[in-house]
């Protein structure tokens, strides 16, 4: 089974892109992190994620255990560079190994899976509801510290085949569209995923008020 990623990043009507992701297609590893709103230098956690993700996958037997180091490297990077001060990224990946695609995940970035007729949800935000915010906020996320909340990483294994795809994508698409209309962009983009992955960032981000968006699609093939 072949595999091909392809990927687009777009500010939206923020002042900077503080999101980051990861398209590697010889490791069948692919991925979107989304530098946490609110806190410090989040383009820089969510960079760093994402290069830790590649670098370091070798080293551990799991995703989930590359998830905990990455944690203890953004904890020790706003130690040292902010005095402790907030810096957070969410991560959600997608490793691909012959039949098997291993999902991981923390935060609110979302890995969906396409069977070649109905899209599916395949994560959950980590998130609860603020009452003095009057909205949601994230309660995990890579750099949280564990007297906040605790730190949930959340891992599984499914089986695929050609015909098949992901896509991961931040919040800044889904919070601006529609699960209906992200599926019919994918059945209208068969052939041309080049064009999806455009198409879905130009359109969420030409909403008013819209995030950062960032999405990743990866096919599998015969």
């Amino acid at each position: 089974m072949k595999l091909k990623g392809y990927s687009n990043s777009v500010i939206g009507a923020r002042e900077q892109n503080e999101d980051s992701f990861l398209v590697d297609d010889l490791k069948g590893l692919y991925a979107v992190a989304d530098g946490i709103g609110g806190g410090l230098k989040g383009e820089v956690a969510s960079q760093m994620v994402v290069d830790g993700l590649k670098n370091q996958r070798t080293e551990f037997d799991s995703l989930k255990e590359v998830f905990y180091r990455l944690q203890a490297e953004i904890l020790q990077e706003s130690l040292e560079t902010l005095g402790g001060a907030l810096m957070g990224t969410t991560l959600s990946c997608v490793e691909i190994k012959n039949d098997k695609a291993t999902i991981c995940h923390v935060g609110d970035s979302r890995v969906y899976f396409f069977d070649g007729h109905i899209l599916r949800q395949m994560t959950e935000d980590q998130e609860i509801y603020d009452e003095n915010l009057k909205g949601t906020v994230l309660n995990s996320y890579l750099g949280i510290e564990s007297d906040i909340h605790p730190l949930r990483i959340v891992q599984e294994t499914m089986t695929i085949g050609p015909g098949q795809s992901f896509l991961i994508a931040s919040d800044g698409l889904f919070k601006q569209m529609t699960d209906m209309r992200i599926v019919n962009l994918i059945r209208e983009n068969l052939k041309t995923p080049e064009k999806l992955v455009h198409q879905l960032c130009e359109e969420a981000s030409h909403t008013e008020h819209s995030d950062n968006v960032t999405v990743v699609y990866v096919q599998m093939t015969e």
